[in-house]
């Protein structure tokens, strides 16, 4: 082999998916390509000949062109043109024009089916679509670890119950529980059906520090109707569940039958992290500095999560979960130093705690909705106390003050509920950019401690509007747009720079141009629909539900979101382990060639639903 054609081999083997050929293939392919250049505005493939090669780009830029002239893309440097064509053995259908002068490495048909036929991983990246690569990229990238969370089912960590009857005394289920050293009883009803559990604390808390007489029926100490898990149901949702919750024990219930029972322990002895003790001893710290200790190991679960290749959401889910804890704790703690609360009042997060889409530490979103009870002369001390101990507890635990001061402790956050409700009227029918902007913010609401109702009442309100509101939807969609994936002319990445780091050197951002424009398109979609949930993920399948957007379509955006996600998280993961303050810039060469063609799809992805967004709301007047 030539200099010439060594230099070509080497090439070869970086580009995706020859990197996928053993080397006697890879020399066979070189030895067989050919070189071919085509001038700038020269035709390379007309629409109905006969192709009978394939063509990789070494250098310069083609565009291809649908039937009536409509521009399909742009491909430059390591992109394939004809292979369509020559899989399916027919015409070409779409056409390839030289906008620079370029050069082709032009591997003749027979010898491209060959090795199509011969290496699996070639087949699917030429004949897989966008959507069907990027689930196969998905299952990689999350690694194929057996023990992995996310890998096991309840079934294969439950244990068999030990069941009892809710006429039973304390003293015979506290006899049987001793006997065969179980820490947990199902009660059960006549019929046999779940209707609690008792553990060994309820006998502590219960039984012994309130001094109960043990000859009542153990129903007088049970947890009535338990949460359940179904034994199909992963491994990863007892987790998040036992962490949300704070609970030690769930019970497996199949057919409304009481097949077992999944206890933390069992959880934790097949995983390295430690979510759920993390948020057990959050719940009891006693004061400020405790929690901040407590704080500071988030970031080690987040590796964690990662290197156990969860998804993204469960990741995002159970990082939220101690973000959450910390907050509902602070809240405890203001309310024994200040008193109980004089007027019902619902303590409220936005943005990505509100979503439990947490990443790492990031800025407070926060605010409190007031019964219109409220007194300022009575009550107005008492929450603005209550809203500056919580928000400077958060930013002790790493959770920073909200540079545009979107906290309870900003007068205008820590309103009435008829404020509230004034506020998102004139959101919802005056939307300017100023009102668009909060509407990004405030659209995402959850209630994380006190009276639920003052925010499920306005948040039904809120939906009831933005559904028939075409003109706040389309404002709404043209804001979205704002927020592109980061594809150049080419399909090149576009790349920015941490402006909050002199030293930083630029990358893809990963917040701002892949996951922010998942979010505002199932916020959009699920505000003109009046769907409820918040988080994007759930937000997405109760689109697909609702059919405001067809299944496929939805499931190509969740891969697309999933894909970008995790490249995002494991970015962060790297990071942290390195001893660095994680970001959201990924630069392209930290990724491998198969991974920045996958992260392409996904951002390709995004980018034309976007476009069926613009259309479908008619954005661009707004943008």
């Amino acid at each position: 082999m030539e200099v010439e054609q060594l230099e070509i081999r080497d090439y070869l083997a970086t580009c995706p998916p020859l990197t996928e050929l053993s080397q006697d293939c890879l020399n066979e392919v070189t030895m067989g390509l050919e070189i071919e250049y085509a001038r700038r505005d020269s035709e390379v493939l007309k629409i109905g000949e006969r192709n009978d090669r394939v063509l990789l780009i070494r250098s310069g830029a083609v565009e291809v062109l649908l039937e009536n002239g409509q521009l399909y893309g742009r491909f430059s440097e390591g992109d394939w043109v004809g292979y369509r064509s020559v899989i399916r053995g027919g015409p070409v259908s779409m056409a390839v024009k030289a906008i620079e002068d370029t050069l082709f490495y032009s591997i003749p048909a027979a010898l491209f089916l060959k090795v199509v036929g011969r290496f699996e991983k070639v087949s699917k990246y030429f004949t897989d679509g966008k959507p069907e690569r990027l689930r196969s990229a998905i299952q990689e990238i999350r690694g194929s670890d057996g023990f992995a969370l996310v890998a096991m089912h309840v079934r294969d960590l439950m244990k068999l119950p030990m069941l009892v009857g809710r006429h039973d005394s304390i003293r015979q289920v506290a006899c049987q529980m001793n006997e065969f050293n179980a820490q947990t009883a199902m009660v059960t009803e006549d019929d046999g059906g779940l209707c609690g559990i008792v553990t060994d604390v309820d006998f502590r808390k219960r039984v012994v520090a309130e001094g109960r007489n043990v000859d009542l029926p153990v129903a007088e100490i049970m947890t009535p109707n338990p949460l359940t898990l179904a034994p199909r149901d992963q491994a990863s949702e007892a987790l998040l569940l036992m962490a949300r919750r704070n609970i030690r024990h769930l019970p497996v219930v199949e057919n409304n039958d009481v097949v077992g029972v999944v206890s933390a322990t069992d959880l934790l002895r097949s995983q390295s992290h430690n979510a759920i003790y993390l948020v057990g001893d959050v719940f009891a710290a006693k004061d400020v500095g405790r929690l901040a200790e407590l704080s500071l190991t988030l970031p080690k679960v987040l590796v964690s999560l990662v290197n156990q290749s969860l998804p993204a959401n469960d990741i995002g889910q159970t990082i939220t979960s101690i973000g959450q804890a910390i907050a509902r704790r602070l809240l405890v703690l203001a309310e024994e130093k200040f008193g109980a609360p004089p007027i019902p009042y619902a303590f409220i997060v936005a943005g990505s705690m509100a979503r439990r889409e947490q990443t790492a530490h990031s800025d407070q979103d926060n605010g409190m909705i007031l019964s219109d009870d409220y007194n300022e002369a009575a009550h107005g001390d008492y929450f603005r106390n209550v809203a500056k101990y919580v928000s400077d507890g958060l930013n002790a635990c790493g959770y920073v003050y909200c540079p545009g001061n979107v906290m309870a402790t900003n007068d205008e956050w820590r309103q009435p509920w008829s404020v509230w409700h004034g506020y998102f009227t004139n959101w919802i029918e005056n939307p300017q950019p100023k009102a668009l902007m909060y509407s990004s913010i405030f659209f995402d609401l959850r209630c994380l401690h006190g009276d639920k109702s003052l925010l499920k009442s306005l948040q039904e309100d809120v939906l009831a509007k933005t559904k028939v509101q075409t003109l706040f939807q389309a404002f709404m969609a043209g804001n979205a747009l704002s927020h592109k994936p980061p594809l150049g002319f080419f399909r090149g990445f576009v790349l920015d720079k941490d402006n909050k780091d002199e030293g930083a050197e630029k990358g893809m951002d990963m917040k701002k141009r892949g996951v922010v424009p998942v979010i505002d398109m199932a916020r959009l979609y699920a505000l003109a629909g009046g769907i409820e949930p918040i988080n994007t993920w759930e937000r997405l399948d109760a689109i697909a539900d609702a059919g405001v957007l067809t299944e496929g379509t939805v499931n190509d955006l969740r891969d697309a979101f999933e894909f970008i996600s995790m490249v995002r998280l494991q970015h962060q993961a790297k990071q942290i382990e390195k001893g660095q303050k994680p970001n959201n810039y990924v630069p392209p060469e930290e990724l491998s060639a198969l991974e920045r063609r996958h992260l392409k799809d996904a951002f390709e992805v995004v980018s034309t639903m976007q476009d069926s967004m613009a259309s479908r709301y008619q954005a661009d007047r707004f943008r």
